[in-house]
């Protein structure tokens, strides 16, 4: 059955496919279901309900979709990691074939995760358009009025992010579809789409609380340092892809600006253990750190929730029945000192710290079921009783060393090399000052050991090109498998280039990225696909040709747009249509 997708999504509003609790407010609201009302949101109650959907969609892995039909998972680790040089797609080499298609940049319009990404984005846009045209005269109290607007911005701009990072420019909707709109409504270009998502988040960071002022009920709401953490985020993948960004009041010193106000509002701080962060909240580790997350606790059977990204990263066949994707590089493994604490809360395996995870050890089958030597310890849970009743775990989506690292570099544009290399060093010592993970050693699962070896892990004091470089390591070091690294090298200018060396001169040489014989793997080709593939602009920058950069020339690969919306909404094709 063909799908009309932008048209089914609005035209159909389904809240609350799930039981499940996307953070701590949501369990004291009863999901809602199936409404389309217009007067629906004019009582409080139910106006919680329609936020409710909002956040509980961010779980929603897979099962029936807004139009009836299935969605199957939509990771965003799928482009977020799995197409950078930070992780190939895991478990055999012939399981889930379109997977390994999208990892290799050889993604058609028939492949399977096109109508995915794409109906789930549209899916979020419907949901927070439903909300900002109902909300607006109902008859509730100016300051829950006010928030949830802010919910609605917040959530537009986060699922028009979702789909401008996965199809470039979008059709902007702002209010449910009408009829009339149908097949009239053009694609935006990519500049035009990302001001939209800039300024609807700006209108969030205006609207929405801090995170202090929430009562402890609303734990895990989108706050304003949520909208100032992802705009920021933003601003800095615009920087180095949208080709009118000289244009835009987006600039170095505007996000220097911006990441100076989270740091100065005191409402975060770096966790004084970085392997606290990736656990089960049992001490405030993540939540000090954490700018945005959600959690999910619903357990197996329940399909579309987030403890389903535990169970698709874990160790396939193992005795928590894992499905192994998203495994980490050897190339990856290599970038870290052997003694710095957070690679044992990035890997593990059945070569790394003889093969322990939570204190004991796992069945690991690496020459038919792993297609590397290491799964990703950020999402490890601790067994099956996890996955069966669900774990309360978050999947932060941006937290404070992001901020940090954001600052460092837009200090390192505006010329003011000392306070990058402050900020960079603050992550540093926090890394130096760390445990190693959870249950790192055998008998032990739930010790946080520290380690026996001091890190090596000294201040940078590098300058110039030297600077930017560590700055981008340490990115790739901090936030590992947090699902932006093919972003950052889109932004930088090094896709191309740096996926390319790890991923096919790796294997046509039989090395590196876990492979231990190139026949494990068909050589892709990853640079003439990423070509093929991709949208490419040429990048002014205000401070000169970048360092490690392509003179400017920037590769976003993209996927097709489906094929039914460029038919029956006259959407303009994608290269690789």
């Amino acid at each position: 059955m063909k799908r009309k997708i932008i048209y089914q999504i609005v035209g159909v509003l389904l809240f609350a496919l799930m039981a499940v609790g996307c953070n701590d407010f949501l369990e004291a609201v009863e999901p809602q279901g199936k409404e389309v009302s217009d007067a629906y949101m004019n009582v409080e109650a139910n106006a919680e309900k329609v936020i409710v959907g909002l956040y509980e969609l961010l779980s929603f892995t897979s099962g029936t979709g807004p139009d009836g039909l299935w969605i199957d998972n939509h990771y965003e680790f799928y482009l977020g990691s799995l197409a950078s040089d930070d992780a190939d797609k895991g478990s055999s080499p012939t399981d889930y074939p379109d997977l390994q298609m999208a990892c290799t940049y050889q993604i058609t319009p028939t492949n399977t995760l096109v109508q995915n990404f794409y109906m789930n984005g549209f899916w979020g846009v419907s949901r927070a358009n439903y909300v900002l045209y109902n909300i607006k005269d109902a008859p509730i109290s100016t300051a829950v009025k006010q928030r949830m607007e802010g919910e609605g911005h917040f959530f537009r701009a986060y699922w028009y992010f979702y789909l401008l990072r996965h199809y470039g420019g979008m059709p902007i909707f702002t209010e449910p579809v009408k009829a009339e709109d149908f097949g009239n409504v053009p694609r935006s270009s990519f500049s035009e789409t990302m001001q939209f998502i800039i300024d609807e988040l700006n209108l969030a960071v205006e609207m929405l609380p801090r995170k202090e002022e929430y009562l402890a009920k609303d734990l895990g709401r989108a706050s304003k340092g949520s909208a100032q953490g992802v705009l920021a985020r933003i601003m800095l993948y615009r920087l180095g892809t949208d080709p009118e960004v000289n244009g835009s009041k987006t600039t170095w010193q505007a996000l220097y600006d911006l990441t100076g106000e989270i740091i100065s509002s005191g409402s975060y701080r770096l966790a004084p253990n970085f392997a606290t962060l990736f656990e089960e909240d049992t001490d405030g580790g993540y939540r000090l750190e954490s700018l945005f997350e959600y959690t999910g606790k619903g357990g197996w059977g329940n399909s579309g929730k987030v403890f389903m990204d535990w169970m698709v990263q874990g160790v396939r066949g193992g005795s928590w029945f894992g499905w192994g994707f998203n495994q980490p590089t050897q190339n990856l493994v290599n970038a870290f000192d052997p003694t710095d604490p957070r690679l044992s809360s990035t890997v593990y395996g059945p070569y790394y710290n003889n093969g322990i995870i939570y204190g004991g050890l796992e069945p690991y089958n690496r020459s038919s079921e792993m297609m590397t030597d290491y799964y990703n310890r950020k999402v490890a849970v601790a067994g099956m009783n996890a996955l069966l009743n669900g774990t309360s775990k978050a999947i932060i989506i941006i937290r404070y060393a992001d901020v940090l690292l954001m600052r460092a570099e837009a200090a390192y544009f505006t010329g003011k090399e000392d306070e990058a290399r402050s900020r960079v060093n603050e992550i540093r010592e926090r890394a130096r000052n760390s445990s190693l993970c959870k249950g790192y050693e055998m008998g032990n699962p739930s010790g946080f050991p520290m380690p026996t070896t001091p890190p090596n892990i000294p201040n940078i004091t590098s300058s110039g090109e030297q600077l930017l470089n560590d700055i981008w390591h340490e990115r790739r070091l901090e936030l590992a498998f947090e699902n932006f690294r093919t972003y950052d090298l889109i932004r930088t200018g090094r896709l191309l280039e740096t996926v390319g060396k790890v991923k096919d001169d790796a294997r046509a040489n039989g090395q590196g990225a876990g492979f231990t014989e190139a026949k494990e793997y068909q050589i892709a080709g990853i640079r003439q696909n990423i070509i093929k593939s991709s949208l490419k602009v040429s990048v002014p920058d205000a401070s000169g040709k970048r360092p490690g950069s392509d003179n400017g020339e920037r590769y976003i690969p993209v996927f097709p747009i489906p094929n039914t919306e460029v038919t029956y909404w006259n959407i303009d094709p994608n290269p690789n249509n």
